[in-house]
């Protein structure tokens, strides 16, 4: 039985060990302690000397078995933890939107999904009055830019291929007409620049 604290003492010091972060506990199936029972075979109804001694053996089975059990759980959830903390994308560069129309904020982060780039934008409390808002990326100069889109409900934006974005390091949010022109309004409501 010491041996056995001993191995869970160690498994729980390498799992304080990992930083895993929050750590999110998830309910056994109802049916574990079933099936763990289940494997365990049943004590002889005779007691003498030998029935005690294999009772004994099956009592420190039944022990190893849910020690087994419950560091499997654990292992289970900081495996989990640690496949969710990898699946966030890497930021390659971000930068807070500044307000230049009467309210709204917003931010935006150039994510990397698997060697494409795609900038994720943030807006709070910006109203379009009768248009809609459009999402583009310009050059330091402010003389080329290029429309990313009206705006999406999952804030994403995909990169268009060969877009060097250290070129087009400025994030612009603005206000278009229902006009059918495709070009800027002038009505900028938020920009910044990306910081790499």
């Amino acid at each position: 039985m010491a041996e056995q604290h001993d191995e869970l003492g160690e498994l729980r010091n390498l799992a304080d060990r990992l930083e895993l972060g929050e750590t999110t506990w998830e309910q056994p199936p109802g049916d574990l302690w079933g099936r763990i029972a289940a494997e365990v075979p049943d004590p002889p109804v005779q007691v003498g000397p030998i029935d005690e001694a294999r009772r004994r053996r099956r009592s420190s089975r039944w022990v190893l078995v849910a020690a087994a059990a419950a560091v499997l759980a654990v292992v289970g959830v900081a495996v989990a933890v640690t496949v969710d903390r990898t699946d966030e994308p890497p930021v390659v560069a971000s930068t807070s939107l500044e307000r230049l129309g009467p309210r709204g904020s917003g931010d935006a982060k150039l994510l990397d999904e698997d060697g494409n780039l795609v900038l994720h934008v943030d807006t709070a409390a910006v109203d379009p009055g009768n248009g809609f808002l459009e999402v583009w990326v310009i050059d330091p100069k402010v003389t080329k830019l290029v429309s990313l889109g009206p705006s999406r409900p999952d804030g994403n934006y995909d990169l268009p291929p060969g877009l060097d974005p250290e070129k087009f390091p400025v994030v612009d949010v603005s206000v278009e007409p229902l006009d059918g022109d495709p070009a800027h309004s002038g009505d900028s409501v938020l920009r910044g620049t990306l910081t790499f």
